[in-house]
């Protein structure tokens, strides 16, 4: 999947550019696909290399997915659900909404 596509997505969730998770989102998601085992411990796998790169505490990126997360739950919980492969009853983790 290409970067187009997973902001493309993310606008669909009522994500947009102005947020600074929408980025950083996408470079996790990036992440992800390159290698699906990042999610089995996301702190060392997506979280700490993302700060690395951005020059940040890995908190700030775990915080500004959550808040990409708690965005689309708010604005679009259908669309979530259909993205999911599992319903959803929740607000999803950050690994679930990664994966």
């Amino acid at each position: 999947m290409n970067p187009q596509k997973i902001s493309e997505l993310l606008y669909s969730l009522g994500v947009g550019r102005q947020y600074l998770g929408h980025g950083i989102t996408l470079q996790a998601v990036e992440l992800v696909l390159r290698d699906e085992n990042c999610l089995l411990c996301v702190k060392q796998g997506i979280f700490v290399p993302l700060g690395q790169q951005r020059g940040c505490d890995w908190r700030t990126i775990e915080r500004n997915i959550r808040t990409v997360i708690r965005r689309a739950w708010k604005t679009s919980p259908s669309r979530l659900a259909e993205l999911a492969v599992y319903p959803l009853r929740r607000e999803p983790t950050v690994t679930e909404f990664l994966d």
